[in-house]
């Protein structure tokens, strides 16, 4: 599907983060960068980045990255809190990366905010962290210490 064709207005903020993993996939910035609201408060965290914060160090991170070609990443395991305005996704990303001749997947952790405005759902955070050791596992009931 064309980007013409696809709706500028996102209905739900699922809608919205299968746009975003589309984009990323297909390596198309402009796609990319019209997801994020445009507010000085969107805050964008790539694995081992800085926190970067407003519409143009987010949207120009996604651009230099995307300018490098596709992204081979794939939402595998999604929790969501939603209310009537804002959405938070934890996601596992499952990203496929060359190693030398062969290909291995590695997880990262993500966490993707979503807010409802009138021009409908929009990108207002993306924090992702590697996984430990590349690989996600669900932890029910945490034993230790966590920080």
């Amino acid at each position: 599907m064309s980007r013409i064709a696809k709706p500028l207005l996102f209905a739900s903020s699922d809608e919205c983060e299968r746009a975003f993993y589309e984009a990323l996939e297909t390596a198309d910035a402009d796609a990319a960068v019209d997801l994020w609201l445009d507010d000085a408060d969107i805050c964008c965290v790539h694995p081992n980045g800085p926190r970067l914060q407003g519409h143009a160090a987010v949207t120009g991170s996604w651009r230099a990255i995307l300018a490098n070609g596709p992204l081979r990443i794939r939402p595998a395991s999604k929790k969501t809190l939603e209310t009537p305005t804002i959405a938070l996704h934890n996601v596992v990303e499952e990203i496929l990366v060359q190693q030398g001749r062969s290909q291995k997947v590695v997880h990262v952790i993500a966490t993707n905010a979503y807010v409802k405005t009138p021009a409908g759902w929009k990108m207002v955070l993306h924090h992702a962290s590697a996984a430990p050791e590349g690989q996600a596992t669900e932890v029910e009931s945490p034993s230790g210490p966590l920080h």
